[in-house]
């Protein structure tokens, strides 16, 4: 496996302004949240109890279906700094449950007897984890963006990763949950203690930030992933913040607003991946489009081909059947035109079909209707919910535009210019005849506008010595 650049990588888009924009002003917002919070934090704000658990468990899933994301387009460009990404919200959503059922008033209203200091080194343990595996993708994103490495070995580094993590993020919930008697008191009547202020705080913080501004530094945040990261970090340092600086007690102000900081961080990544998902389906369906449209399109006359009239005529029945409306088929066909190719030779045959393919268009141009080449110099023309007197008048027309585009014809023919015989059939009511009834219509009528002389409309109700004819 070779080494791709960061672009090529499917959550590697490229950050857009708007999208630059709505991320500083979501920074902008989650400081402005912090800042209200230093003189009303300490006050109450009504015990909840139900919050705990419920929004929990809505983080739980966010980092979890973000952890599926990750891990799948890992499979898919097998770039190992995404499974480790997918690894740090994994984690991250696994620690959260052990924290959620040692908290009071979450589960149980005594944290099922693991003591007042189980739920705070468990925070800690939570979100030391997500900041160290952070640390590790904008580590790991720098060197293997410059580093091949092969499938074998890229599914090697993950699997080490992962069992790493998953003994260490174990052992250390373990050592919490079994020697929760013993650990040194973070947590006191006025909130956090000044050691947990002095030294866990500030180290989460010191290691928020510096992860931060290595992202910031080696990538200058050219693409949505380290951009939105970027954002959830900072909420990330907010929270952190709030709960170690401001909270002396659950419930207060300043602890909902931690709440609402931790469920930013663990919930706005999600937001952006699902946003790219979106925006990758919609460039996949209409890419899906193009390519079918393109294999329905004549490539000299950019018309559609036979198997586009086939469809368009199909769904034009179709919508005549529900809407009770009139369906119009034109059937052209170019005047002597073997005997113009003969003469000038076929590249200027395919500049006048080119020429007459752009005299259609530009007469017939409602969305509803389709111009179609179906043969050498044989072209059709679907008029959805047209009568008769108004699909003979677009055939006029169409004839007339070809004979102003003035293309000299050959000398053996008694003919001006180039010119087009069409005929007209029109189905009035859906339900009498078929779509093959109707072509046979409208090639009948352009049978017999040639065999009155060509150059001429003749419809298919039209008596057998009438046509329409102007010079």
């Amino acid at each position: 496996m070779s080494g791709r650049p960061l672009a090529d990588h499917l959550t590697y888009a490229v950050a857009t302004i708007t999208q630059r924009r709505a991320a500083l002003a979501t920074v902008l917002g989650l400081i402005f949240f912090a800042i209200l919070a230093v003189p009303f934090g300490t006050h109450p704000a009504g015990q909840i109890d139900a919050i705990l658990p419920a929004v929990g468990s809505a983080m739980m899933v966010a980092m979890i279906v973000s952890g599926v994301m990750l891990r799948n387009e890992y499979h898919t460009t097998r770039f190992v700094p995404l499974a480790i990404l997918s690894v740090a919200y994994w984690t991250t959503a696994i620690l959260l449950l052990p924290y959620m059922l040692a908290s009071r008033h979450a589960f149980s209203a005594t944290g099922f007897g693991l003591g007042a200091q189980t739920a705070p080194w468990l925070w800690i343990v939570w979100h030391a984890a997500f900041v160290m595996l952070v640390g590790a993708y904008v580590w790991s994103d720098s060197y293997f963006s410059r580093n091949a490495v092969t499938p074998p070995d890229a599914a090697e580094i993950v699997r080490r990763c992962t069992m790493v993590t998953a003994i260490v993020a174990g052992s250390a919930v373990g050592l919490i949950v079994v020697f929760h008697a013993r650990l040194p008191a973070l947590v006191g009547p006025g909130g956090y203690t000044q050691a947990y202020r002095l030294l866990v705080s500030q180290l989460l913080l010191a290691s928020a930030c510096v992860v931060m501004a290595t992202m910031i530094a080696r990538n200058a945040l050219r693409h949505t992933t380290h951009l939105w990261l970027t954002v959830v970090l900072a909420a990330f340092t907010v929270d952190v913040y709030l709960n170690g600086e401001i909270v002396n007690g659950p419930f207060t102000v300043a602890w909902y607003m931690g709440f609402f900081e931790a469920a930013v961080w663990q919930s706005t990544f999600l937001f952006v991946q699902l946003r790219h998902a979106n925006e990758q389906l919609a460039a996949f369906v209409a890419g899906t489009r193009s390519l079918v449209e393109e294999t329905q399109r004549d490539a000299l006359t950019n018309l559609f081909n036979r198997r586009g009239f086939d469809d368009r005529f199909e769904l034009a029945l179709a919508d005549s059947k529900a809407s009770d409306a009139s369906i119009a088929l034109l059937a052209l066909d170019l005047d002597h035109f073997k005997a113009y190719n003969d003469h000038f030779g076929h590249l200027a045959g395919d500049e006048a079909l080119r020429a007459v393919a752009g005299a259609m268009t530009s007469t017939v141009n409602r969305p509803s209707d389709a111009c179609c080449r179906v043969g050498g110099e044989e072209f059709a023309i679907i008029l959805s919910g047209t009568n008769e007197a108004g699909a003979a008048t677009v055939a006029e027309r169409v004839r007339l535009a070809v004979m102003r585009l003035r293309i000299r014809h050959a000398p053996e023919v008694a003919l001006p210019a180039m010119t087009v015989s069409v005929g007209v059939a029109v189905m009035h009511s859906a339900a009498q005849i078929t779509a093959k009834t109707l072509y046979d219509r409208a090639d009948q009528a352009l049978y017999r506008a040639k065999r009155l002389g060509r150059n001429r409309v003749v419809t298919s109700t039209e008596p057998r010595d009438a046509a329409l004819r102007v010079v």
